[in-house]
């Protein structure tokens, strides 16, 4: 049992939006946590004279937002943290409790400013701070880890045998569309490139020598901006995103140049502006022994 409900929680898990994009993440946990504390009140939150008590919670929740944005990207410099590629569900539980245990501490003390410090020196104190900020802080951070928990069922539906031989190779790629049920996964050894077409991005994927295209409702900047932490699968055009891995021959200059990739016929451009970025990336290709032959 133990085990099973181990590798339940190593499975991959969509990164929290919250942390995804922390500046608007922030105004989103501050504009629910000020909601959430004008209703529910917590018994040991006093006004500060000369404020009412819903000025003091604006103010406590203001000051937080600095150190909250601070925290997360100071978190997500860890090892443990650093990769969204590899984000799984122990790592979507785990963050915002050391967050807000953090984010708890710092409003303690922030505490001795905005209310009567009498008796406030003592563990009680501290722990109810700590405890109340935590409480109040995930709850909104969880409303996405839920929305995201579909994924969890997709993941359980699919072939077991295709599950372990990917598991075998890479980890998948989660991609995040604008239509509600339109996300995709995938594994990164298949997929050849993608093309943007109009308010949609097409996928190409090599498998079992056969080409597949798989559609998302996404722009290509936001698909770039989800690659981010995979270099090799880079953005070469205005419209193009490639494997650089399953690029076959590339011909051309400076000026631009023209792909062939594995499996397909197709050639895709790199436009000048993207030419210096690619030649980067293909020198840390050779450098891991993938060269790429050129022409």
């Amino acid at each position: 049992m133990n085990y099973r409900a181990l590798n339940w929680l190593k499975q991959k898990f969509p990164q929290n939006y919250i942390l995804r994009k922390p500046f608007i993440g922030i105004i989103i946990v501050a504009v629910f946590c000020y909601l959430f504390t004008i209703l529910y009140k917590p018994r040991h939150t006093n006004s500060s004279d000369p404020f009412s008590y819903e000025v003091t919670m604006a103010i406590y929740l203001f000051a937080l937002m600095p150190p909250l944005y601070i925290t997360i990207r100071a978190l997500k410099l860890l090892p443990v943290f650093k990769s969204k590629e590899h984000w799984t569900l122990l790592k979507e539980l785990g963050f915002p409790l050391i967050l807000f245990l953090i984010l708890g501490v710092w409003n303690y003390f922030f505490g001795f400013i905005m209310e009567n410090t009498e008796g406030r020196w003592n563990i009680y104190t501290f722990l109810d701070s700590v405890r109340s900020t935590l409480i109040t802080g995930t709850l909104p951070y969880f409303l996405f880890t839920i929305q995201n928990s579909r994924y969890l069922l997709s993941a359980s539906t699919c072939d077991p045998n295709e599950n372990n031989h990917i598991n075998e190779t890479s980890e998948l790629i989660h991609i995040n569309s604008k239509l509600k049920k339109g996300d995709i996964r995938f594994d990164p050894e298949s997929f050849l490139y993608a093309e943007s077409n109009g308010n949609y991005v097409i996928f190409y994927f090599l498998k079992n020598d056969k080409i597949e295209k798989e559609m998302v409702r996404n722009s290509i900047g936001d698909i770039e901006s989800q690659l981010s932490e995979m270099p090799y699968l880079m953005r070469i055009h205005r419209a193009f995103i490639v494997n650089l891995k399953k690029v076959t021959l590339k011909k051309g200059n400076s000026s631009g140049y023209r792909l062939q990739l594995v499996g397909t016929d197709s050639e895709l451009p790199v436009s000048r502006q993207h030419v210096a970025n690619y030649d980067q990336e293909e020198q840390k290709l050779k450098k891991s022994q993938l060269a790429i032959p050129t022409n």
